[in-house]
């Protein structure tokens, strides 16, 4: 077994903590929502905030969140604490981006008892530069904050199980706190499932199978007392319709039961999303795949064990349901991602990892000089916002660490982690403001309508839903039921419509209208601005 210190390493801990803080903490609130995931969540914050009901807050006037309310209470806190009681956008991500780094730094603790300094870094590295937890770290989303819930409480069960630490009963109530948290955050899947990967782990380390089980379901029932208290107290408040969707959501998505089809996806779509979601480390596997050799397997460790017992169970579950997403397997990646930075430490891979370390470089080369060509010459079918002088600095991040391996490739693991690492930085501080801030609903501004500043009424006509706009204009969108219920409201009253999913016959007779934008951030349908004569 390899002992830990072998490989020490001294501030590797502190340099992962510096190489997350680098990429995600400054540039939170530079890229706008553009999309209707992260305002559909953000308003459940800033409701908390002006309404002060923290159980079971509404958005657009009458709307009740699909999901328990924890990622909308960590927002508003926030949000009360740092920024004045404000939600913007860098306040709405900061929870994943902090869950994220927290699960990293849970993962680097236990492969560092496990493995050693230098593996539990590169291990982190591997992680947090794997584009789905990338993806999901820098989004204001559920999934980030229940991922790192359900992986965190793992890595405690593991250890109590294997390490036998004094204070086994502080780690347990750390582990009914994430348990409990995850639960609230996306309901009971997220205690069962961590639950059911350890009882699985446990019965395969010889444990018994009556006294784990009992364990296992004492636990989940634990973390489940607090979420019942929030389900009956919010069901004394919204009444039949919110058992009713959280009844659908919860089981109906599951059982693939739901009144509507909510992201219906084939059983190979999962494989297809975890090849995507590992970028770039799939080219590593697939270079691996092309030049390994025969040769047998050693055998697993009691880490190997659970980071293959988790992946498989995590994926094979959520190939049962219909409603597939890449974001449910997001539980699964920091047990994936073990395997990955075995393969990159073992000796056998040192063909592929050569050439891993040549493609990244190159790629990390040819980015930067892609997104400064782009500012240049600006062809007509992209818009694009404008690179500050002090981006074209940050763009030569990536340019610096390409060049680094071709003239001095040693090392070929610390360049690879380097250049992807620079790749990320360079496209969180510049690529992505570029291109995404055009795709935002806030750039109505530039439209004639500042949803800021505007003092109008603004509403839309059922059953369509303009989270992004409802965010930018202070949670003021409200939805009416037809085009006729729009012609009794006063003089001045605001409409946007989407001409797609409304009926708009009879407008005229009372409301002006123009066209506002080519794009809606919320269902990339074009839409109108009418204002009532």
């Amino acid at each position: 077994m390899i002992n830990r210190y072998q490989s020490y390493i001294p501030g590797a801990g502190m340099m992962v903590f510096i190489a997350m803080a680098l990429i995600f903490l400054p540039w939170l609130g530079e890229t706008l929502f553009y999309s209707k995931g992260e305002p559909r969540e953000a308003i459940v914050g800033m409701s908390i905030l002006q309404s002060g009901n923290w159980i079971l807050p509404v958005n657009y006037g009458t709307d009740i969140p699909y999901k328990p309310p924890f990622l909308g209470w960590l927002i508003a806190a926030l949000a009360w604490l740092l920024n004045g009681g404000t939600v913007n956008e860098y306040i709405s991500r900061l929870p994943s981006v902090l869950a994220m780094m927290a699960m990293v730094g849970g993962g680097y603790l236990w492969a560092r008892r496990e493995r050693g300094t230098r593996f539990a870094m590169i291990f982190s590295f591997v992680t947090f530069c794997s584009f789905e937890v990338f993806r999901a770290a820098l989004a204001c989303r559920l999934d980030m904050v229940l991922t790192a819930c359900m992986v965190g409480s793992i890595y405690l069960m593991y250890h109590i199980r294997e390490h036998k630490p004094h204070g086994k009963a502080w780690r347990y109530i750390a582990v009914v706190a994430l348990l409990t948290a995850a639960t609230l955050t996306k309901g009971p899947v997220g205690a069962l499932l961590p639950c059911f990967v350890i009882g699985v782990y446990r019965l395969l380390r010889g444990d018994r199978f009556f006294p784990t089980l009992f364990k296992m379901l004492g636990l989940s029932a634990l973390a489940l007392i607090l979420p019942a208290w929030w389900f009956y107290s919010a069901w004394q408040q919204g009444g039949d319709h919110f058992y009713d969707l959280m009844w659908e959501e919860n089981f109906g998505r599951l059982f693939g039961t739901m009144s509507y089809e909510s992201h219906v996806r084939p059983f190979w779509y999962n494989f297809v999303t975890l090849a995507a979601g590992l970028l770039p480390w799939t080219v590593l596997l697939l270079a691996a795949a092309i030049t390994a050799r025969r040769r047998s397997l050693p055998a697993l460790k009691p880490a190997g064990l659970l980071a293959l017992t988790a992946a498989v169970l995590i994926v094979g579950f959520y190939c049962i349901p219909s409603s597939k997403r890449s974001t449910y397997l997001l539980p699964a990646y920091p047990f994936i991602c073990y395997a990955i930075t075995c393969l990159l430490e073992s000796k056998d891979a040192g063909k592929a990892l050569r050439f891993f370390a040549w493609f990244t470089a190159a790629l990390a080369v040819i980015a930067p000089v892609a997104l400064t060509a782009i500012q240049i010459v600006r062809p007509d079918f992209l818009r694009v916002d404008t690179v500050p002088w002090w981006g074209y600095i940050l763009l030569a991040v990536p340019l610096t660490a390409g060049i680094a391996w071709f003239v001095n490739r040693h090392s070929a693991a610390a360049h690879v982690c380097a250049s992807i690492w620079a790749l990320y930085f360079a496209y969180v501080a510049v690529g992505m403001p570029m291109v995404l801030n055009p795709l935002s609903d806030k750039n109505f501004a530039a439209e004639g309508l500042d949803l800021e500043t505007c003092t109008d009424e603004i509403y839309t006509i059922e059953p369509y839903r303009l989270y992004s706009s409802n965010f930018y204009s202070g949670n003021r969108v409200r939805a009416l039921p037809s085009i006729e219920a729009a012609a009794d409201r006063p003089s001045g009253t605001v409409l946007l419509i989407a001409p797609h999913f409304t009926d708009t016959t009879g407008l005229g007779r009372h409301y002006d209208s123009r066209p506002l934008t080519a794009r809606s951030a919320d269902h990339r349908d074009p839409l109108i601005i009418s204002i009532h004569r």
